[in-house]
């Protein structure tokens, strides 16, 4: 039986239709498709008649989002921030839109793009206010919309513009900077974070700011606000939620402010009671509870935050919130125990974080001492005691805190923290035996060692230790710093007693072991030597004598050095400076025949001649004291310098110069004209 071939209908709404010319079904032809632009998009936003079509609305800014990937165009500012207005608009009565709204906040943290070269300055204005406008946002009380804004503001102020390899290009990351530190934007989120509830929301916008306020406007902005406080106060409430994020975000965008505010402006919002309190219970918490990893860096970060306000706000209630009395206890753990509840937990080992730690409180402590009152304090807590824990011979150490390279650079921090403190209470200092610790110190550093058989040499690490690596020359500079400073207060019985302990003979050693030295570290140790010897030495003739022969030989060894180092940057003229400045102070009619004999007259005019205008008064000074004694004279007659110059010769070739710098004026008959008192024709 014949097969009938029985034609198949298409459904309904298929893409089919009936040709008539072949009386057959073929596939309709679609229509092209309209390409979405962002007017389109805000005329279907706007429209009264598509107002409930929420599926198109979505559609439509998602193909807006794709469209626009790399940004919209800085021409289209204002019909942008309309279809955000709408958004806005609708979001409030149907929350179903603010996914749609935060799709386009977040396409705004794309750099804007430029048709033209120009449009950088042309659009200028109107991005600034298109930022505050959008910023705005924030404040509505939808947390995603929030969220978008601060990640929105910070993809442009953070992140690098793009090059795209063709098209359009993005404006400038200057531009997007310039709009955001100009306008108030930060002065909006600032407010926003006063009454902010939401901690997610607050802790988003905290972070915009730590970046925000690396720039020193939108400091300023944020201390003319008063945010500090509340900074302060929610970090320290952080604490009992233990929320280390919140901790760290704090911490970080208060050190900002710190350092990048304006000066005038940093202590009034930083010395306030209530800010240093609350940085003060947030210390506290983490010595007393601190043990993981995280908790200790937080730790030493709100020290440093202090460390910052001790150096920028001197007048911060320190004292009267028991801030220096916490520190003085840990700077003072390891070497004075303490049973005080302020510190009940505290423990200190010979890890890293603790380490720094304790460098980071003695700095701060030191940076505080010339207060009467804080000094006090700390020395009542045995901080001066603590440091002299330090001041012994390495080999003699058996620390079980610290290794061996932490307790040299704790060492050295020590020794520089005596030279500022000392000076500053001699009575606990002498009571402390310091001239003895130094002392036996300093002979121990300049003795002689071999490294190679395990004697001990200098690890050198940090600051404190530059130039000590496998020697003992960062022990023996910073004991003659202390031995200096201890020594210029001037006070008899300091300085009696330590030449009744040999420091003269320690230092003739020190001089003897560095002469001819090149190392800029030992050219220091013997300058310092030698400007202690000459305050010992000025007004006592026994100490002259003491000096001796062997100094002076010592004093005309450094004078006769080449000039052609005056300015190498080694040190060489500090060495020249303290050794004229010794001969003034040291050398007397007791020694003063030897200086004689050996030359000395000479190789001063010899350095007179070839040494900078600097340093001229200063040798004139000491032949001027030295040619008082008629012996002398003949040495001065006799001298010639370069090409046979008399020592008269050179002494007008002076005078001259001097005139010349000084702008005297002579007239024909070399008669001085002008105010010649007040430098000739200067004004």
């Amino acid at each position: 039986m014949e097969q009938i071939e029985v034609q198949r209908y298409p459904l309904m709404g298929s893409n089919m239709q009936y040709d008539m010319s072949t009386r057959s079904f073929v596939e309709r032809q679609q229509p092209p498709k309209m390409d979405m632009t962002l007017e389109k998009v805000l005329n279907l936003m706007t429209d009264p008649h598509s107002k409930k079509v929420k599926e198109r609305h979505s559609r439509a800014v998602k193909k807006i989002c794709e469209k626009y990937c790399n940004g919209f165009y800085l021409k289209d500012l204002g019909i942008v921030y309309n279809i955000i207005d709408a958004l806005v608009a609708n979001a409030k009565e149907d929350a179903e839109y603010t996914n749609a709204l935060v799709q386009i906040v977040m396409l705004c943290g794309k750099s804007f793009l430029k048709e033209k070269a120009s449009d950088d300055l042309v659009y200028e204005k109107d991005f600034s206010e298109f930022l505050v406008q959008l910023v705005k946002l924030v404040e509505l009380p939808m947390p995603m919309v929030q969220i978008a804004v601060t990640h929105c503001i910070g993809g442009l102020y953070c992140t690098p513009v793009p090059v795209y390899s063709e098209g359009p290009q993005a404006c400038r990351h200057e531009l997007n900077i310039k709009a955001i530190e100009e306008s108030n934007v930060v002065e909006i989120f600032g407010g926003e974070l006063k009454k902010m509830e939401d901690e997610t929301v607050y802790q988003e916008i905290l972070h915009l700011l730590l970046f925000l306020s690396l720039s020193s406007s939108n400091c300023d902005s944020l201390l003319d606000m008063d945010l500090v406080d509340v900074v302060a106060k929610n970090m320290a409430g952080a604490c009992a939620s233990q929320n280390s994020k919140l901790l760290q975000l704090s911490i970080e965008v208060l050190w900002n402010i710190i350092e990048y505010g304006s000066a005038d402006k940093v202590p009034y919002r930083f010395e306030t009671m209530s800010v240093v309190r609350s940085l003060f219970s947030t210390f506290s918490h983490f010595i007393q509870t601190a043990k993981t990893k995280q908790d200790l860096q937080l730790r030493n970060d709100v020290m440093s935050v202090t460390q910052a306000l001790v150096s920028h706000c001197p007048k911060a209630p320190l004292l009267e919130c028991g801030f220096i009395k916490i520190l003085s206890l840990v700077a003072t753990y390891s070497e004075v125990k303490s049973e005080d509840e302020m510190i009940e937990g505290f423990t200190m080992k010979a890890q890293n974080d603790d380490f720094e730690l304790k460098k980071l409180v003695w700095s701060t402590l030191v940076s505080l001492c010339e207060s009467d009152a804080l000094r006090q304090v700390m020395i009542d807590h045995g901080f001066l005691t603590a440091l002299f824990e330090y001041v012994k011979p390495n080999d003699s150490v058996c620390s079980v805190e610290w290794t061996s390279a932490q307790y040299e650079e704790l060492q050295l921090q020590a020794l520089s923290s005596l030279e500022t403190l000392c000076p500053l209470c001699l009575n606990e200092y002498m009571s402390g035996h310091g001239n003895t610790r130094l002392i036996m110190l300093l002979e121990w550093a300049y003795s002689e060692f071999n490294f190679t058989e395990g004697d001990y040499g200098g690890h050198g690490n940090s600051f404190y230790g530059d130039g000590g690596y496998q020697t003992r020359r960062a022990q023996l500079r910073f004991t003659i710093r202390v031995l200096l400073a201890v020594v210029r207060t001037g006070e008899e019985n300091v300085l009696q007693d330590l030449c009744d302990q040999g420091l003269i003979d320690a230092l003739k050693v020190v001089l003897k072991k560095y002469k001819g030295s090149d190392v800029p570290i030992e050219l220091g140790i013997l300058s310092n030597a030698l400007l202690i010897l000459a305050v010992l030495c000025e007004n006592d003739s026994h100490r002259k004598g003491m000096f001796g022969d062997e100094g002076v030989e010592l004093l005309l060894q450094f004078l006769s050095g080449d000039s052609d180092k005056f300015s190498s940057g080694l040190g060489y003229h500090k060495l020249l400076l303290s050794s004229v400045n010794a001969i003034w102070c040291c050398v007397s009619i007791v020694n003063q025949d030897l200086f004689l004999e050996r030359g000395g007259i000479p190789i001063l005019l010899d350095l007179l001649e070839k040494c900078p205008p600097s340093m001229q008064n200063l040798v004139l000074g000491a032949l001027l004291d030295l040619t008082e004694d008629a012996r002398a004279v003949p040495h001065v007659v006799t001298w010639r310098g370069k090409g046979q110059k008399t020592a008269v010769s050179l002494l007008i070739e002076l005078w001259r110069a001097e005139e010349h710098a000084m702008g005297v004026k002579r007239d024909s008959n070399h008669v001085m004209t002008g105010n010649v008192l007040n430098g000739g024709d200067k004004p």
